[in-house]
């Protein structure tokens, strides 16, 4: 397969978690490709223990908010001071607007009777992100803490667990998008020598933050 590495890491480096979604419907053929994309993830033992469950706009919505809203207050009120000043300096709030606009949102269920789990999961997730900006989706990694009065809603087994609510959809255009400035290898990587010794990354490769 003749694939570009520059195309892929250019992918990387412009997919943005995104808060704020039109109304534009999404084509069904470009999120089942994003679907197709997560079940080709790796797990341990080949046991896939993901579920994706598509919620669509409706009546339904307003109780998935309520109960996204609500999980958030909770958190946020149990919260240290410093994550509270953490959630200050980046605006994060319980409000969930997205839960109501976003064309789809996609709760991501893991199965808890299945062996490694919760890392393969997160490992199918990051396909179905990436996958999303390759079709010009947009999308944001939201991991509210949801009891299983979540799951009685969606009528789903109760022995998943939930891992994200994630909106789909097409970004606001006029959403004001920070820098996320990235640390390359060099600084975030590193290199255990045969004699046990633990050392920097030397990173020989540009870095673009």
């Amino acid at each position: 397969m003749n694939i570009d590495p520059a195309d892929f890491h250019a992918l990387l480096r412009r997919r943005r978690s995104r808060r704020f979604f039109t109304s534009r419907d999404v084509e069904p053929e470009k999120l089942e490709r994003a679907l197709i994309a997560a079940m080709r993830a790796p797990s341990g033992a080949n046991t896939q223990p993901w579920e994706y469950v598509l919620i669509e706009r409706g009546p339904i919505r307003e109780k998935v908010r309520e109960f996204c809203e609500k999980a958030d207050v909770k958190f946020h009120e149990a919260s240290p001071d410093w994550l509270k000043a953490f959630f200050d300096d980046h605006m994060i709030t319980p409000v969930k607007e997205f839960a109501a606009n976003a064309p789809y949102l996609v709760a991501v269920f893991g199965r808890r009777d299945l062996p490694f789990w919760l890392q393969s999961v997160w490992l199918s997730v990051a396909n179905f992100i990436n996958a999303l900006e390759l079709e010009g989706l947009h999308s944001l990694t939201y991991t509210p803490s949801l009891t299983r009065d979540f799951n009685k809603l969606l009528g789903v087994d109760e022995s998943w667990s939930c891992q994200a609510v994630l909106p789909v959809g097409y970004g606001e255009p006029d959403e004001e998008l920070k820098p996320r400035p990235r640390k390359g290898p060099a600084e975030k990587a590193h290199v255990v020598d045969g004699e046990g010794n633990l050392k920097p990354y030397d990173a020989h490769l540009p870095f673009e933050p």
